[in-house]
């Protein structure tokens, strides 16, 4: 107790018997900290935000809807194509022909967006740049490539749905041709229209001309014989078409269904923040620097006195 008593007081007294040269330091500190964070060293930046909620999407496996949009934000294209449109490479001073080009451009952008999720599933868009109109519009460009990109997955996966369900009409309206073939056929071969109906009014006609002392019993005979051998047939097409009739309608329904979906243009965040420039500059802290500044240079001079101290003793 008593050597950390001594200690803490050896540290006042140093203080105290070189306080010139901290006031000195201190006051250096500040001029130069001042100086190299002003515009003439260092370039302001200002920020702009947004704020947004998912919508449209479709979570794959355990992945929330703000996850997925967070991996939309993050992904390539939607870099590259706010890249392209505010030629990112000539604002941020890189030689795009330079191999290591790519690497140092998604440093500069990752340094400078920054793209994260909120306690409340929304996701929080944060751009920096020397402009504050140019901030806004990165902003904006982002949620509208993002936008761009989660509509070409939507339509490629629509496409693949789209594309079977063509097939499946195509194959029944297939099968709605050949029966209906068969079943004109039929009609003309054999005079087959509707089979239960026939059947009652052959029967009624048969059993008249057996009572009348068989006459037209001839033609009566031929279209039982028709009914006999073609009706069964007849009756199962029918029947098979109807309900394939009914199974048609209901892809064709469910095709309507995706190509709305496949030419539908959706959006797929929900703007609660909108973007605006910010003319209050967000960096450098001119204030923080200045502190970190003064706060280093003395413990740097408080060490040195300590060192020079004990080589003195």
């Amino acid at each position: 107790m008593q050597e950390y008593t001594e200690s803490s007081n050896n540290f006042i007294q140093i203080f105290i018997n070189r306080k010139i040269h901290f006031i000195i330091v201190t006051v250096a500190a500040i001029c130069f900290a001042a100086v190299f964070s002003s515009p003439w060293f260092i370039k302001p930046k200002y920020k702009s935000f947004a704020i947004v909620y998912p919508s449209n999407l479709t979570p794959y496996s355990e992945e929330s809807a703000s996850e997925q949009l967070l991996q939309l934000f993050g992904s390539a294209e939607v870099r590259n194509a706010v890249v392209k449109k505010f030629d990112l490479y000539k604002q941020y001073g890189i030689d795009s022909t330079d191999r290591t080009s790519k690497t140092k451009m998604i440093e500069m952008y990752e340094s400078n967006v920054v793209i994260g999720r909120t306690p409340f599933e929304s996701v929080n868009i944060q751009v920096l740049n020397e402009t504050p109109e140019i901030a806004s519009a990165m902003v904006e460009e982002i949620i509208h490539a993002m936008n761009l990109k989660a509509r070409a997955l939507q339509r490629e996966k629509t496409a693949e749905v789209e594309q079977v369900t063509k097939n499946q009409l195509e194959l029944k309206k297939r099968n709605v041709d050949s029966i209906n073939s068969r079943l004109n056929e039929l009609r003309v071969k054999y005079q087959l229209f509707d089979y239960k109906m026939q059947v009652k009014e052959v029967t009624k006609s048969y059993l008249k001309a057996l009572s009348s002392g068989g006459k037209n019993l001839k033609e009566i005979d031929v279209m039982m014989r028709n009914l006999e051998e073609k009706g069964g047939e007849y009756h199962q097409l029918s029947k098979s078409l109807t309900a394939l009739l009914e199974s048609y309608n209901k892809t064709k329904i469910e095709y309507d269904v995706v190509l709305r979906d496949l030419n539908k243009e959706l959006t797929y965040a929900n703007i609660v923040t909108k973007p605006s420039p910010s003319y209050s500059k967000a960096y450098p802290i001119r204030w923080l620097i200045v502190l970190a500044s003064v706060a280093s240079a003395n413990l740097f001079l408080f060490v040195l006195f300590i060192i020079l101290d004990n080589r003195k003793k």
